[in-house]
């Protein structure tokens, strides 16, 4: 398509899918970094205060919103505005539900890539991960999960073209909102009930549900049973075994 445009031209193409840009012609790659803390601090504060800094009493309250966001600009821009003009302790109530529930309106855009992903395959190792193994040694996870037949190696490719996934001194990185739409995804399996997830990564909720096994054992015990029960459980990450 080059010869459409005039010698001298610049082409800027964004994507989420890394492999689109090696499947043409070659070109310089760039990928995008998120914000430092100033310049996340001055393009929140734009969109939740129509100015580059926060007033002095929603300073700490936006330094909380910075540490949730980790510099991506769409979580600074949407969770910003939707604060704009609310009062103190609105301001309070917000942090408090997005340290535990991620902004619906973030998470509609980051799942896009998930979504996009080419099978189911990719799409369970991506809530392993954020589920489990962000910031573990990737030889580490290789070797986990291909014991579960996640064609790990290739999968973590898939992940990393789709820009869900990064090596940093060879680790698994995904940021921070990412994971937090991983986690997200599996919660929505059943938001009451930790027990009809597929996956669990908080401890109180694994403590209710083991809880909740050891009423049911000790009911079908207290009965004139002439038969022991013994329950057993695997911690391995994403299986439980009883």
């Amino acid at each position: 398509m080059r010869e459409w445009f005039y010698p001298g031209s610049k082409i800027i193409l964004t994507t989420r899918n890394v492999a689109l840009l090696e499947a043409h012609e070659p070109c310089t790659r760039h990928d995008v970094q998120t914000l430092n803390l100033m310049d996340s601090l001055e393009l929140f504060s734009w969109h939740a205060f129509g100015d580059s800094l926060p007033p002095e009493h929603y300073k700490e309250h936006s330094k909380r919103i910075l540490e949730q966001c980790q510099g991506l600009p769409l979580a600074l821009k949407v969770i910003g505005a939707s604060l704009h003009g609310k009062k103190v302790d609105v301001w309070k109530s917000a942090i408090e539900k997005l340290e535990v529930i991620p902004h619906s309106n973030v998470q509609k855009i980051l799942r896009i890539s998930y979504d996009s992903l080419q099978d189911d395959h990719d799409r369970d190792l991506f809530l392993e991960i954020a589920c489990f193994y962000n910031g573990e040694a990737k030889s580490w996870v290789v070797g986990v999960l291909d014991e579960c037949n996640y064609y790990t190696i290739i999968g973590i490719e898939n992940l990393i073209d789709r820009c869900l996934l990064k090596i940093e001194n060879e680790k698994l990185r995904m940021h921070h909102s990412i994971q937090s739409m991983g986690r997200e995804i599996i919660c929505q399996q059943s938001r009451r009930e930790p027990g009809k997830r597929s996956r669990l990564w908080y401890y109180k909720d694994s403590l209710e549900v083991l809880a909740n096994e050891m009423v049911r054992c000790e009911t079908f015990l207290s009965g004139n049973c002439k038969y022991s029960c013994i329950a057993y459980f695997s911690f391995l990450p994403g299986v439980w075994s009883y």
